[in-house]
């Protein structure tokens, strides 16, 4: 039925409102204006492609993909409907598919040049991805792990190191049985160091070389490798000890700095875990990394990482890590820390009480916190399973399973969680993985706590970051909504830094 002329003008009034929202980079907001303009008029085509594209900036890429084919179905002709659903298929790393709707796009509007540019970055994902399979051995990848066989003399003519004044690390080459390369030893970092990297170094805008980042990754893959899949951590008996649980970072090193600044740095007597998604979106992400790897080395049993849903290579060629760290180091420097991502630990278990990890929780409900630490990590996640879902599943309001906006993982609901704690013997489970405007939000009954550290999340949402800090028998209730007197809840704005925007070194061209 044809909408009558009110409802049409209404419809209209709403439309324009959402553009307003998309110019402020308001996306949710702009969502819910675009459904209230479909609710009264879904004749129009251009309030579903509208509607796609900022489900596309809040990565809901299925929800997004939906849009574009009703957009499509009413307007075969809307190329910006066909751009964005080539965007869908590569968020949902789909790139045939994605390659598909880019070559239409490029017939219906030849040299279109944000097409021509995704075109380019579709056909080079399939490319590696039919390298890889072409070397793969009985069904499984050939791969060395350059950061246990890195060669350090193979730095030592390079004009970063040779003119290079600043602080010295004595770094030790490591050699097996054979004699052969066997990772890189550093044997004096220090918090001195540490702190002329960040004053001296990132600070001004400059790089490390390149020989003692790759020692710095080397060094840190090896102590994240012996560390088993789900880590347990507890300050019971020690209860000086502070643990502060962070979720996404995303390259914002200058907010990471307040988050030392603010609540403590890492020492003997205040661990911190960071609960993934440290790297991609933000332009720092490389000092963030290295930031984060050196504390691991300096005090490895107080510095924690979960692997998140952008550790991973094809987030990392999408989001703009791979192209920073080529930019800054060399495609050695990112094939050295796509492995030792690899080698992350997926969740964490604090006071045999709260489970941490980037994501969610399994569509199975015979997945065990068992069988979670059992997982053989040292790998690119798969595109379904317990792997895939502790690093991007969402929880939902409604109780059940439900599919994810996003198209990778699902949604899953208070009982899913409820059920899941108490076969486990759990109180709470800690996640990150999505942008809370107050920083931290309590879900689920409470029995669910998402935490975000990335504050004005790529300089636009306006929201808060959050850290929990895991303080038996001193938390503060109420606190931010917390219930549980071993949780202190507190919450930060975001800091000035330079006028670099977020993505700044992504030569993809994907818009995303």
């Amino acid at each position: 039925m044809s909408p009558n002329e009110s409802a049409v003008q209404q419809a209209l009034e709403f439309k324009n409102q959402g553009n307003v929202f998309i110019k402020e980079k308001k996306f949710n907001e702009a969502v819910e204006s675009y459904s209230k303009a479909l609710e009264l008029d879904d004749t129009q085509s251009i309030y579903y492609s509208n509607r796609a594209f900022a489900r596309v900036k809040l990565d809901n890429f299925l929800t997004a993909l939906e849009d574009c084919n009703r957009a499509l179905e009413l307007d075969p002709k809307n190329i910006k409907a066909l751009h964005r659903r080539g965007l869908s298929y590569v968020g949902l790393l789909e790139f045939s598919l994605a390659r598909k709707d880019f070559k239409k796009l490029l017939l219906m509007k030849p040299n279109e040049p944000t097409a021509v540019k995704a075109l380019e970055a579709c056909e080079k994902f399939i490319r590696e991805e039919r390298f890889r399979k072409a070397i793969a051995g009985d069904g499984g990848e050939i791969k060395v792990n350059l950061c246990s066989k890195v060669q350090l003399s193979s730095f030592d003519g390079n004009a970063d190191l040779i003119s290079y004044s600043g602080l010295k690390l004595d770094i030790a080459q490591l050699k097996d049985d054979k004699q052969e390369a066997s990772g890189a030893l550093i044997n004096n970092m220090s918090q001195e160091f540490v702190s002329f990297m960040v004053n001296d170094v990132f600070l001004k805008g400059k790089n490390l070389p390149k020989k003692y980042v790759a020692a710095i990754v080397s060094h840190a893959e090896r102590l994240f490798r012996q560390e088993p899949s789900v880590v347990e951590l507890q300050n019971l008996t020690e209860t000086d000890i502070k643990i502060s649980v962070c979720g996404d970072t995303h390259g914002q090193f200058y907010d990471v700095l307040n988050i030392f600044r603010k609540f403590g740095k890492v020492g003997s007597k205040h661990s911190y875990l960071f609960n993934g998604d440290f790297v991609d979106r933000g332009s720092w992400s490389c000092e963030v990394a290295i930031l984060f790897y050196c504390l691991k080395i300096l005090f490895p049993n107080n510095m924690f990482i979960n692997r998140g849903n952008h550790e991973t290579d094809n987030m990392n060629k999408i989001y703009g890590f791979e192209d920073e760290c080529k930019h800054k180091y060399s495609p050695r420097i990112f094939e050295m820390f796509s492995q030792s991502f690899e080698a992350l630990p997926l969740a964490t278990v604090i006071n045999e009480k709260y489970l941490v990890m980037h994501g969610g929780l399994s569509a199975d409900p015979s997945v065990t916190l068992a069988d979670y630490k059992k997982i053989d990590r040292f790998s690119q996640p798969p595109r379904d399973g317990p792997f895939m879902e502790l690093l991007w599943s969402d929880p939902q309001a409604n109780n059940g399973l439900g599919p994810s906006e996003r198209g990778l993982g699902h949604s899953f609901g208070p009982d899913i969680t409820a059920k899941f704690l108490a076969a486990n013997k759990l109180s709470k489970i800690f996640r990150s993985h999505e942008v809370r405007m107050g920083g931290v939000l309590f879900e689920h009954d409470k029995k669910l706590v998402t935490v975000f550290s990335a504050p004005n999340y790529c300089d636009s949402q306006g929201n808060l970051g959050g850290v929990i800090h895991v303080v038996p028998g001193a938390g503060v209730i109420g606190q931010n909504d917390n219930d549980d007197e071993d949780l202190v809840v507190e919450t930060f704005g975001a800091v000035s830094h330079p006028a670099i925007k977020p993505m700044a070194y992504s030569n993809g061209g994907l818009g995303l």
